[in-house]
């Protein structure tokens, strides 16, 4: 029988990735969810090293694959359609992965894969009304949000899987404001999904405006009907958007972002349209997170909710998955609140790593200019990779870059490991 009980408040990528591996360790492990069960919202995203070790590990890497997009690479274009620079699916220049997929179908794989085990238990629109954390134990109430039921239970450890605006952060250690933990990128981005036609497929396509301003709409699938969508703009003043975010108002967000795109050319005014209609609609300012401590007592932080990255790092899932299996590898050696300091001390250095932006922060200032003489600059800069990168694998060449980097020297410690074997 399992001798500790953990509550793990998230069911993403990094809630469930811990869930797996707690339960291999033998522990009990209740996982809450907001959101109703298969609820999908993400966007596209990649899987590489040393997080792809975790999940082959797992024995997921094949169902994974079923689920690629099958995206062959990605374009840049401009305003008239012209194609400006298309990057091939292959190597570490292309945005486009060779395990490419969706974070929905990501957190679907691994919530399957949890959720095999006798050991866990996932419960969905459930959220933590209170923590009461005494030596020993953690006194949780928990609460159904559709029958607005609340009860107690008991737990050994409590993981804040639950993203930047980790509730169980604020519960833990308090709001944002006095934890001076949250900092703008200068950044919105939306997500969303709109009918696909046949110039969808099969590349990527992006496209930059004046303003800092673009679209990146990818494929999901060949066989799909829909495609994702990607709004991000920097800069400016936009208070009306910020204050549509901050209060939940996503009709407004929808209004606002209208009429910032609106007047552009390319895919803006098929996008616009259709993002009015969208359901699964989703926009926020982007965050990172940076805490002096990721843990207190006997709750302890994870992925977003301990260093939100951002997108601009391309690190979010990668750092989501490296943290689940550090920090149930941790709690299965020490089975106390040790773990944690651990799993800091382990993790630390890495994250703040992985936290930079390229480019000493500049990155995506460069890649969304501001006037319309630096996007006709980036078109001449996209030419210029685009067939450096078909000169190199047509000469081969791209054998001496191999994917990867000092990014991903981290010893995940896995020396023996078997996830048939392991607990």
């Amino acid at each position: 029988m399992p001798s500790q009980r953990i509550l793990i408040v998230g069911a993403g990528v990094a809630g469930s990735v811990s869930a797996f591996w707690l339960a291999k360790h033998n522990f009990e492990v209740v996982v809450i969810e907001r959101s109703k069960v298969g609820q999908k919202l993400g966007q596209g995203i990649e899987i590489e090293e040393p997080a792809l070790q975790v999940v082959k590990a797992m024995g997921i890497l094949d169902k994974l694959n079923e689920k690629k997009t099958g995206e062959l690479g990605f374009e840049f274009n401009d305003e008239n359609f012209r194609v400006r620079g298309r990057l091939e699916a292959t190597g570490s220049y292309s945005p486009t992965g060779n395990l490419e997929l969706m974070r929905g179908d990501l957190t679907e794989v691994l919530y399957e894969a949890a959720d095999q085990s006798a050991n866990v238990k996932y419960q969905f629109e459930t959220t933590v009304q209170s923590l009461t954390q005494t030596q020993d134990k953690i006194t949780v109430e928990l609460q159904n949000r559709t029958e607005r039921s609340s009860w107690k239970e008991e737990f050994d450890f409590v993981i804040g899987a639950d993203g930047v605006k980790s509730h169980t952060r604020r519960l833990t250690m308090g709001p944002p404001e006095v934890l001076n933990c949250l900092k703008p990128v200068d950044a919105y981005v939306a997500y969303f999904s709109i009918p696909k036609e046949d110039r969808d497929w099969p590349y990527s396509r992006m496209c930059a405006f004046p303003g800092r301003r673009n679209i990146w709409i990818r494929p999901i699938g060949k066989d799909d009907k829909i495609v994702s969508v990607y709004l991000m703009h920097i800069g400016g003043d936009h208070p009306d958007i910020h204050q549509a975010i901050a209060t939940g108002d996503r009709p407004k967000q929808k209004e606002h972002l209208a009429k910032l795109y609106s007047g552009l050319g390319w895919e803006a005014p098929r996008v616009i349209e259709q993002m009015m209609a969208a359901e699964n609609f989703y926009s926020d300012e982007l965050q990172q997170v940076k805490l002096q401590r990721w843990s207190q007592q006997r709750v302890v932080l994870l992925g977003d909710a301990a260093w939100a990255p951002t997108p601009f790092t391309g690190a979010g899932n990668q750092l989501a998955i490296i943290g689940g299996w550090v920090l149930a590898q941790e709690l299965s050696r020490h089975r106390s609140p040790v773990a944690f300091e651990t799993y800091e001390k382990r993790l630390r250095a890495y994250v703040e790593q992985r936290q930079r932006i390229p480019l000493w922060g500049y990155a995506p200032y460069i890649f969304m200019p501001k006037t319309t003489l630096g996007v006709r600059t980036l078109h001449v800069f996209f030419v210029f990779v685009s067939w450096i990168a078909r000169f190199l694998i047509w000469s081969r060449l791209s054998r001496l870059f191999p994917d990867g980097g000092q990014e991903n020297d981290f010893d995940l410690e896995m020396e023996g490991v078997d996830a048939n074997a392991v607990g």
